[in-house]
């Protein structure tokens, strides 16, 4: 017998757009532990507790968010919106997620333009990003546990997932479409157990449109400068933004000179320890280039493509959504960025811990997680961030 996907609840909750707003703009502001972390979260929050989403609707905006651009939590923020909010719903998630991250990394790039070569700073990077890394190797765990469930097979999948994400130290689009054709056979449920389709939902976001809005925020020529690049390189954003660190590395950095060596690891730390998605260093290298101006084109610009393929994704979804390949097709997908995800989760500890007192670091924050599950994720974040200024101050100082 194929394993089916897991079994769907109905979403009895039904929130007003101004209740998703400010949901996500509270978890934007105090969301951490990158694209793992926030979808957890938002399973936790919106399927098991207020029931504004359904099993099934959530596991088909995982798996929308993977096969999309766009960062994952983000672009599965703005599939929550959408599907209980239409379009102006989608739109006021989009902003609400970002709002709040982004405010947070224009204050910190100003306060790093002045204090970049303070050693309290460097210390901060050092303990707060093993206390990451726990936070992210957990939530894996408990996303794995409830959307692959006791389906031995998804766990193959999601395990032959994290090695080649190990190997390759990249998320391959291909192994997530190889898992969802797989799938298609492979965990496509009993044709008497698929439901009918449902209605298509909702206007399509028109891509010209989207591109005019973007454009508004260019107010220079170096300033639509920036929001084009960004752009282009938000429609390489899979799963996680950390896919496209050494993207950003070889323009930023190599041929455009926008930013130091230095100045680029730091933008990708700040994008990993502040809360949000992790693409959210993009308002960082926006600001450092060309300040205020530079950083909302840069966020507007990753954070455009999201938005775009949601609204042009979802009708679509809705429409097929009733086939059992489609379904099988979908649970593959979802198999393939539990295992991807947990592995880029892997390659961020080979880079965070750096000696033996991250180390003790990492496991002492995983060790709290699994003694208390309930401890709020903030305070890790700053016991991590006390830690690093003593232990940097005695090795470094």
């Amino acid at each position: 017998m194929n394993p089916a996907p897991p079994a769907d609840n109905a979403a009895s909750g039904r929130p007003t757009r101004l209740d998703l707003a400010w949901y996500f703009l509270r978890l934007g502001a105090g969301g951490f532990g990158g694209p793992v972390a926030l979808a957890n979260t938002m399973h936790r929050d919106l399927v098991e507790q207020r029931a504004w989403l359904s099993e099934r609707e959530y596991a088909d905006g995982l798996a929308l968010a993977t096969a999309c651009p766009g960062p994952l939590a983000y672009q599965l923020g703005v599939y929550c919106g959408y599907v209980r909010g239409g379009l102006p719903g989608a739109l006021l998630v989009a902003i609400a997620f970002a709002l709040a991250p982004f405010l947070i990394v224009v204050a910190i790039a100003a306060l790093y333009g002045r204090f970049q070569q303070a050693w309290q700073l460097r210390a901060v990077f050092y303990g707060v990003a093993p206390v990451i890394v726990a936070l992210i190797l957990k939530a894996c765990w408990n996303l794995g546990r409830k959307t692959l469930k006791r389906s031995a097979p998804s766990w193959l999948f999601a395990a032959i997932a994290a090695t080649v994400t190990l190997i390759f130290r990249a998320e391959l689009i291909s192994l997530f479409l190889g898992a969802g054709l797989i799938g298609c056979w492979l965990f496509a449920p009993p044709a008497a157990a698929a439901p009918p389709p449902a209605a298509s939902a909702g206007p399509r976001l028109n891509a010209v449109g989207a591109l005019a809005i973007g454009g508004a925020f260019a107010g220079a020529a170096t300033t639509a400068g920036l929001f084009v690049f960004f752009f282009k390189t938000g429609l390489m954003v899979f799963g996680s933004g950390l896919v496209i660190a050494p993207f950003l590395k070889a323009y930023v950095v190599d041929q455009y000179h926008w930013l130091s060596n230095q100045q680029f690891l730091d933008a990708v730390a700040i994008g990993m320890v502040t809360p949000g998605p992790v693409v959210i260093t993009a308002t960082f290298v926006g600001y450092l280039v060309r300040g205020l101006p530079g950083a909302i084109a840069a966020t507007a610009g990753i954070f455009a493509p999201a938005l775009l393929f949601t609204a042009m994704a979802v009708p679509l979804l809705k429409r097929v959504r009733g086939s059992r390949r489609v379904q099988g097709f979908l649970h593959g997908i979802t198999t393939a960025v539990v295992g991807a995800l947990f592995g880029t989760g892997l390659l961020i500890a080979d880079s965070a811990i750096v000696d033996a007192a991250t180390a003790i670091l990492a496991a002492a924050a995983f060790a709290a997680l699994l003694w208390r599950p309930r401890w709020p994720e903030p305070l890790l974040v700053g016991l991590g961030l006390l830690a690093g200024l003593v232990l940097y101050g005695r090795h470094f100082g």
